[in-house]
């Protein structure tokens, strides 16, 4: 019998290798020869900096960190000094950001769960359907392309550093530096210059770059490291402002300065211990939703300061108006040309921004706000009021004071999110058409939806419970400092004050297993069920437990209930098979394996233990295959 050995980052056998995310993709939908041309002769450049707050920039009066590149994009460009993302998350604020739609809209609603609506014309969909090359560049997970993200990418570079990603602490996201992600742009430009794109008229590219480097947590290289030693989130953005400006020194290398519009903006913002929380997600203050955005390139006024506020859902017909293109009907977005041109008034007054991440994550209640040049309202249990002008931090509520602005201004969050009493329950939806088709003819008719999410503000205020944000900031630094021990009690502490949060059980049981304390990581995982503050992790990880135990038929049924949670966790889809195999059910050890590869045909551990399920089925040459395709990928 096949032995099954975890070492205490519960990684499942020496055989049995681990490929978080998939290399190059290409787009899955295909357009016919193009028939809409642009009417500029221009490239694009598309560069988001994720997690970059507005104040952190010098340009936008930020004294704590010096970035020169990004200044002097802004000083040949346009600096919107109002910009409002519409979720402080990664993937919808940059689903946002490419459709130039709200979520409602796109579908993309937080981190994990969603993918992109194909139904929805991207800013790389039109482009490349007009004849521009289009390539993207990211640097972390969480844009990686099964949420939807490649449309209308010829190229999408998304793999990272698979063997690290096996071993990240909870809630941190596989990624790879800036550097690497400069790189492989500079490669790609390269590249392309030599087939005369980029340069020949007719011959253009969309490049779209995404730095993931300012996010938690915070690790810049030297000498930023040194340099912002009491402040590491700056010497993150400095470091980003460094790639940023090798991406600038490139396009003037190769002569593409004067003919590539260049749109920098940043997805989200950073609240930096601002109204008690340490990263973002949780809250819809400015310190998360105010971000940098500039543009530059030919026909764009140097120097011009745009007031007014502008949104993400801007982005996209923006850059589509300023080729000639159209964003078609589905847009909800407003073209800024006009008030980066001739200092127009545009209407753009009203952001509406919305977070669902309390509600995913923690067991509270979701967020929704609206926002103009005036006013913020956030639709809470306890609802806000703030008057931006005279209080720029937020801090004096004054929705008792003008109830009638806070009741107008709720009709328009709802105009959006559609009418409060339809709102109740939100089905995820975490893989596309296609794949959902073909999981359910393996015989998973549930693959298409995880736990029912119930979006109607039930749960505690997200405000009520900052003492529970500023302890996990303190456990996440301990932990990502490897001390575990002196975790432990701090999140015991809050899972008796707030029993009904997923993320305190997950961290508290990492917490157990790294100190060998298996039985108790188990009780945690239990007691996680119990207080129905159970994700598909719990499971998961309550499976690898009674396998370590040597409890395969306890594993087997634990595992099976984490994908009945999420068919896309594919490290539990993975740890399954190997289970089967190992209580000689092979049929379902099959079924998994190529519910994995319809999903990651990349997947090294998958091919890797088909190779074995082939060799017990005494089929060799269908093994070799197997076996040298994950030798190929790990």
């Amino acid at each position: 019998m096949l032995q099954i050995n975890l070492n205490h980052k519960t990684n499942f056998g020496s055989f049995a290798l681990y490929l978080f995310l998939a290399a190059c993709s290409h787009a899955p939908e295909s357009f016919q020869k193009s028939v809409v041309k642009a009417q500029l002769d221009t490239n694009v450049l598309l560069i988001t900096v994720d997690t970059l707050r507005a104040d952190h920039v010098s340009c936008y009066g930020g004294r704590s960190v010096a970035t020169p590149n990004m200044d002097a994009l802004a000083s040949r460009g346009v600096r919107f000094a109002q910009a409002i993302a519409q979720v402080p998350l990664t993937t919808p604020s940059h689903a946002c950001i490419l459709t130039g739609t709200y979520p409602q809209v796109h579908k993309l609603r937080d981190n994990g769960g969603f993918i992109l609506d194909n139904r929805i014309p991207t800013v790389a969909t039109v482009i490349r359907e007009a004849g521009f090359n289009t390539a993207a560049i990211v640097g972390a997970g969480v844009l990686h392309h099964q949420f939807g993200m490649n449309r209308g990418f010829d190229t999408y570079q998304d793999e990272m550093n698979e063997r690290a990603s096996a071993d990240l602490l909870p809630g941190v996201i596989p990624e790879i530096r800036g550097e690497i992600v400069a790189r492989r742009a500079l490669e790609w430009l390269e590249s392309k210059q030599k087939e005369g794109i980029g340069v020949e008229p007719g011959k253009n590219f969309f490049l779209w770059v995404h730095f993931y480097d300012p996010h938690f947590p915070y690790d810049p290289p030297q000498p930023f490291r040194s340099r912002y030693s009491k402040d590491l989130y700056s010497g993150e953005v400095a470091y980003a402002d460094e790639q940023v400006g090798k991406l600038m020194k490139a396009l003037r290398d190769l002569n593409l300065e004067n003919r590539t519009l260049v749109f920098l903006m940043a997805d989200h913002g950073e609240s930096l211990g601002d109204h008690g929380e340490f990263t973002h997600g949780v809250f819809l203050y400015d310190e998360t939703v105010h971000v940098p955005m500039l543009m530059a390139g030919p026909r764009i006024p140097p120097g011009r300061v745009v007031s007014q506020q502008v949104r993400a859902i801007d982005v996209m017909p923006t850059i589509l108006d300023y080729l000639g293109l159209s964003p078609g009907t589905q847009a909800q977005g407003t073209s800024l040309m006009p008030a980066a041109t001739h200092g127009q008034t545009i209407r753009t007054n009203y952001a509406y921004m919305e977070t669902l991440y309390p509600k995913t994550s923690h067991g509270w209640s979701e967020l929704r706000a609206v926002r103009t040049d005036e006013y913020k309202l956030i639709v809470a249990p306890t609802p806000e009021l703030y008057q931006l002008a005279q209080d720029p931090g937020e801090s004096h509520n004054i929705k008792s004071q003008y109830p009638a602005e806070a009741d107008r201004l709720e009709k328009k969050v709802w105009e959006v999110a559609g009418p409060p009493e339809s709102q109740g329950k939100l089905e995820r939806q975490p893989v596309d058409e296609q794949t959902l088709r073909q999981l359910q003819s393996l015989g998973y008719a549930s693959a298409g939806a995880r736990k029912d999410l119930k979006i109607d503000r039930s749960g505690p205020d997200p405000k009520d419970r900052v003492y529970v944000l500023k302890t996990l900031d303190r456990v996440a630094s301990l932990m990502n400092h490897d001390q575990f021990v002196a975790a432990i009690p701090l999140l015991e502490e809050i899972a008796r004050q707030d029993a009904t949060n997923p993320v305190i059980y997950s961290k508290l049981g990492t917490c157990y297993q790294r100190t060998r304390q298996y039985t108790k990581a188990s009780q945690v995982y239990q007691k996680a069920i119990q207080n129905k503050a159970d994700t598909d992790q719990t499971h998961a990880e309550l499976g690898n437990l009674y396998v370590r135990a040597g409890q395969l038929q306890e594993a087997v049924a634990s595992m099976e209930q984490a994908a009945e949670m999420n068919m896309t966790g594919l490290q539990n889809l993975a740890n399954l098979a190997t289970a089967y195999l190992n209580l000689g059910r092979f049929p379902e050890t099959e079924r998994v394996l190529k519910a994995i590869l319809i999903q990651n045909d990349r997947h090294a551990m998958a091919h890797n233990v088909f190779g074995i399920l082939e060799i017990q089925k005494r089929q060799g040459p269908q093994a070799r295959e197997h076996f040298e395709k994950a030798i190929e990928l790990d």
